[in-house]
């Protein structure tokens, strides 16, 4: 119990000090920013139709459009890019714990960090929506229009779209809120782990060049239709969800990714010279 304590005692600290650094409260605000652009886009289209919107079908419709999903990812980056969040009493906090305990920390500090984003994305949808629409189990029409609008004619006039009539027919609205918040914050977590086990091997700028890079290679092999393959594409459950569960082997799979990544962050640890790294800092 006291190894638990000592664990979420250094992720607390981590937290309260990364809170006022201003690259992560810049990386919040772009977040926040960069949903708000397709966000209004598609309050303004629930507008134009004259009809009332569920206050949960924004987060789900923003999220599934490929280009918010690409550039929310930035904020996030921007967020975590000085991982492993290593500061001149790092090498105090390692020799009264352990590497191994300091790791855990990091970890869950990331996975922290990813939930309070996506939470805070899902929050601003819903606040800002409830002005627009009502509460309760239904899809709206204007929805429903957007997901049978095959010849894409509302997403060229409006720039905001939602081909997913397989989401709304295997879905109720809560449950696609759900799946879509748990995919986008595993994503978020996937990326975390990979930058921050990217960055005890190499320096900064090439663990962020490398998951960007992941982040862009995603985005192109989507846009060329080989979803298999693209890690962006696997958090829009769209692609996903098929009436059968489909959707879960992507939890999994995800999940699968996190834990391998934590595993090989714990063996490289022990190799890591943080005295070093801390008196650079």
């Amino acid at each position: 119990m006291g190894r638990i304590k000592q664990v979420f005692y250094m992720t607390k600290t981590t937290v309260l000090e990364e809170q006022h650094n201003k690259r992560v409260i810049m990386g919040f605000l772009l977040g926040m920013a960069l949903f708000g652009y397709w966000l209004n886009l598609f309050l303004q289209y629930a507008l134009d139709t004259g009809e009332p919107v569920n206050v949960l079908e924004a987060f789900i419709v923003v999220e599934h459009h490929h280009k918010s999903i690409l550039f929310l990812v930035i904020g996030w980056l921007l967020i975590i890019s000085d991982a492993p969040f290593i500061k001149k009493n790092t090498y105090l906090s390692l020799y009264r714990s352990s590497r191994k305990k300091w790791d855990a920390a990091m970890l869950q500090y990331i996975m922290i960090q990813a939930f309070l984003y996506v939470s805070g994305i899902a929050a601003v949808s819903v606040v800002v929506s409830t002005w627009f629409g009502f509460w309760g189990n239904m899809w709206s029409s204007p929805v429903y229009n957007l997901a049978m609008d095959t010849g894409n004619y509302l997403g060229v006039k409006y720039n905001i779209s939602f081909p997913w009539a397989n989401v709304m027919q295997a879905m109720t609205v809560q449950q696609a809120f759900m799946i879509t918040f748990i995919l986008l914050f595993l994503y978020l977590v996937l990326l975390g782990f990979l930058l921050y086990v990217c960055n005890l091997l190499l320096k900064e700028i090439y663990g962020i060049l490398i998951v960007f890079g992941i982040q862009i290679s995603g985005y192109i092999l989507q846009q060329e239709g080989i979803t298999n393959l693209s890690l962006m594409a696997k958090a829009i459950p769209g692609f996903s969800i098929d009436g059968t569960g489909g959707q879960w082997n992507v939890v999994v799979l995800f999940c699968a990714a996190i834990l391998i990544l934590a595993l090989i962050s714990l063996w490289l640890i022990g190799r890591v010279d943080f005295k070093d790294e801390a008196e650079e800092e």
